[in-house]
């Protein structure tokens, strides 16, 4: 598979989440009305593509901090466990082979692991 491909695979992944959720809040009889709402809508795609990296990524902290490391090898430990979590569920899951997995899920897992080291270092 091209890089591009699997940006696209990733695209539709999410959008295909998305659609999914706003007709299940269809059918219960909710809807999105304002566009902070539609926002919200969006982010849910995001949240379940996101979710066994976020799972590994608390793993990796947990691993990292009863092993006693300290400074950066909690987001490189945390990252690791991301990974592998990820492309446990691609693989297993979503029936992805190795290869392409493995790098759907290091693009997500460099997304997740960006966004863990700011937050990280803003305190």
């Amino acid at each position: 598979m091209k890089l591009s491909e699997i940006f696209k695979d990733i695209k539709d992944d999410v959008d295909i989440t998305n659609q999914r959720y706003t007709d299940s809040r269809r059918e219960r009889g909710f809807f999105s009305v304002t566009p902070r709402q539609r926002a919200n809508d969006y982010m849910n795609g995001w949240l379940v593509i996101l979710m066994p990296q976020f799972l590994g990524f608390i793993f990796g902290l947990a691993v990292t901090k009863l092993l006693g490391f300290h400074g950066s090898a909690y987001v490189v430990i945390g990252g690791i466990c991301a990974l592998a979590a990820g492309t446990y569920k691609s693989v297993s899951f979503d029936k992805i082979s190795f290869v392409p997995a493995i790098v759907r899920n290091i693009i997500l897992m460099l997304l997740f692991c960006g966004a863990m080291a700011i937050i990280i270092a803003s305190n």
